[in-house]
């Protein structure tokens, strides 16, 4: 009995996050248009098929702009800051740079910043799309904090945008 509640246990443990699908095909209401959400990152694209010619196919960006970030990114970003500190406050002598400047201008912990929710890391199943009455427009969510975007696709490149709803 033992060894099969570790295993459940392990198993749910492991596939946790995983099994959360980083991409995701949306359908619109034209059936040779669908939207591919990025669900860790909240960027999209438009994907069109095509049954005649090659270039009836194509995947076009309507937003290549991350809404949450990957630790990476965020370890890369903090390191950054830290050096920019360090050359700039820290590595002066108090004469010049005063202990509470220092202090002030020293970047804040990564580790609090995410706990905090200063700064959103990208997880699968962060962002959603939902269809609205207009067939040419889609509500993104993040399910996390609540923001929300108007994502509105359309054939004309003019047209096409992705607004944060405020």
């Amino acid at each position: 009995m033992r060894t099969l509640l570790l295993i459940l246990f392990i198993s749910f443990a492991c596939y946790g996050q995983e099994n959360i699908e980083r991409f995701k095909i949306y359908d619109t209401s034209n059936v040779n248009i669908s939207l591919l959400l990025d669900t860790a990152l909240g960027k999209i694209w438009m994907v069109q098929i095509g049954l005649e010619n090659s270039y009836d196919r194509m995947k076009v960006v309507l937003s290549d702009e991350a809404m949450a970030y990957t630790y990476e990114e965020l370890a890369k970003d903090w390191n950054s800051q830290m050096k920019d500190w360090e050359e700039n406050y820290n590595s002066k002598p108090d004469s010049i740079v005063s202990k509470e400047l220092k202090t002030f201008w020293k970047p804040a912990i990564l580790e609090e910043s995410i706990a905090q929710g200063e700064v959103r890391v990208a997880k699968n199943g962060r962002f959603k799309l939902s269809p609205t009455d207009n067939i040419f427009n889609f509500i993104m969510v993040d399910v996390i904090d609540g923001r929300t975007w108007q994502v509105q696709w359309a054939i004309e490149e003019s047209q096409r945008l992705v607004l944060r709803i405020y």
